[in-house]
Parts: C-alpha cells; structure tokens; sequence
C-alpha cells in the first residue's frame, strides 16, 4: 500500500510537472536603437524576418502604459494635451470600436483606421493611437515604406504581418522627471579619463551599427550581450571616474524605470493568460536591465533574448 501511496503521488508530480511546462509564458527580448542613420534605413527588414520565426502571439513595446500622464507631459507633451482634450469631450461609439476590434485590419479603410485612432487618444494609448495612425495612411498591407525608425519599420511591420490588434505599452516614468537633466550633469562633472572612456564607447557603438546596418545584421549586432551591456552603462553612467549627487539620482531614476517596466511585463503576461509566446520591443539599454528584472521577479517566466533566439518549426 506504501509502495502505491508512493507511485501515486509521483505521478501527480509528473503530472503538474508537464502542466506547468506546458502553461509557461516565454518572453522574447529584443534591443533597438529607435532610429538609425538613412543610408542604412532597410536594416530592420531581417529583424522582422527573424523575429516572425517565433511566431510572437502579441508585442509589448517602449510606449508609455495607456493613461500614464507623466510619461506623456515629459516626453510628448502635445499627445497629452490632445489626450486630456479629447478625455473631456468624448463622443468614441464603443459599439462600433468594437465591432472594429473583431475585424481584421486588412478588412479595414482609412476611415475606420481613423475611428480607432481617435479612440486609442480617448484613452490614453500612445502605441495604439501612433500604429492606427500609421495604418490609417499607408494601411495594413504588405506596401512597406522603409523610415529607419524602430516603431514603423519593426513594431508597425510586425503587427501587420502577425495580424495583431494591440501594441502594449509597458514603459513607466513614474518617479522618472530629472533623469535627462541629472545624467547631463553627471556626464559634465566626470573626470577626464571617466569622459573619455564614455565617448569611446558611444563612437564604437555609432560605428558599429553603421557596419552593421550595412551588412544586414544590425539586430544580431545590437543585442550582442557586450552591445546591450554597453547601452546599459551608456544610460547610466556606469563607468569609472563619474560620482557625486547627480550620478547617483540618474542611476536610482534608471533602474526604477527599468524595474517598474518589469512589472507592466508581468502585468500583461498575467492578464493575457492564454498567450504562450511575447515579444517585447525596447530600447538597447533596456533589454539587459528588464531581462534581469523579469527573471527576478518571476521565475516562471521564460526569457529569450534575441541573441539566443532560433528558429521555432512549426
């Protein structure tokens, strides 16, 4: 009977062992550098490529989360007005956003893009509203206008092709007002070496997605883990020869910002339960910080960084 007893709950182990496996969420991570130079403006064209191998079932990306107005009054302050504007005076037809939401965007015309525009800045939504302003003028087909900017050359072209509704906009800037300005004086009150450590970097890195780009590997450039590690110390000042009042508030605004992007990760995961497959967007000199965030944060999660990322057959 002892023996059974044992067998048994063996087997539940096993068995809650490959459910659990089975409900993980994984979380593919993939550093950008928002806009590159022109002459090299067609190189996120392969980052798409690779990056629909996995399949993503929904994208999260560097937009401030929907309503926050302190991101909005620090950073884009007429999509704030325009929210607050249109916040007071709404007139949105939620039955037909809603019949709109349902259908697919290659079904949809400029004027319905419109309506879904306007409703996105009734609520606060910056991704929404900048993707549907986007489709509303150059639609949800395959015609691809290459800019060199990360939102309409990999976020927009991948929502298209994955046929995905909603961006989510998972940044934070809560606590964040002063980092520019502090970082600024910090960097100006380094010492020489500290400076000229600091400028080396940003040169070799400045070349180096210039090469890159050129060569059609500027995402397998850009998230090389001593490319991310050194946008992450760009960001935060995190060489030697750089100290004092200003260095360490930039530092403490840096790594809030970057914690407090994790848990809108998470918050997403978990009220998209469904959803086995992510990917998140983000600014170079946040893929390093977030990754270890989200591992910290919640272990059952699976993190993939681009640079690891294979081909998943289907």
């Amino acid at each position: 009977m002892k023996y059974l007893s044992q067998l048994f709950f063996g087997i539940l182990l096993l068995l809650h062992s490959s459910l659990s496996a089975q409900e993980q969420q994984e979380i593919l991570i993939v550093g950008d550098m928002h806009q590159i130079p022109g002459i090299v403006k067609r190189a996120y064209i392969p980052m798409v490529k690779k990056i629909l191998k996995y399949q993503p079932e929904l994208i999260m990306a560097e937009y401030s989360k929907t309503g926050d107005t302190a991101a909005m009054g620090e950073w884009n302050s007429k999509f704030k007005e325009a929210y607050l504007k249109k916040k007071a005076n709404d007139t949105v037809n939620y039955g037909d956003i809603e019949r709109l939401k349902k259908m697919s965007n290659k079904e949809i015309d400029s004027v319905e893009f419109r309506k879904l525009q306007s409703y996105y800045l009734s609520i606060g939504d910056q991704g929404n509203h900048r993707i549907y302003g986007y489709f509303s003028r150059f639609g949800a087909t395959k015609k691809f206008k290459p800019y060199g900017n990360q939102n309409t050359d990999l976020t927009f072209q991948l929502m298209r092709k994955l046929e995905l509704k909603e961006v989510y906009g998972v940044d934070s800037h809560a606590g964040y007002k002063g980092y520019w300005p502090a970082w600024q004086r910090a960097l100006k009150a380094g010492t020489k070496e500290g400076r000229k450590t600091f400028k080396k970097v940003m040169r070799k890195d400045t070349w180096g997605n210039i090469f890159a780009g050129a060569s059609w590997s500027l995402g397998r450039y850009i998230n090389k883990p001593e490319t991310l590690d050194a946008y992450y110390r760009i960001n935060s000042l995190r060489f030697k020869g750089f100290s004092g009042e200003d260095y360490d508030m930039q530092i403490k605004k840096w790594d809030d910002r970057n914690v407090n992007m994790a848990k809108n990760i998470l918050e997403v995961l978990e009220n998209n339960p469904k959803v086995k497959r992510s990917v998140l967007i983000v600014g170079a000199g946040h893929a390093k910080a977030v990754s270890e965030e989200l591992k910290r944060l919640d272990s059952n999660v699976k993190v993939i960084m681009y640079h690891n990322l294979k081909t998943y057959p289907k």
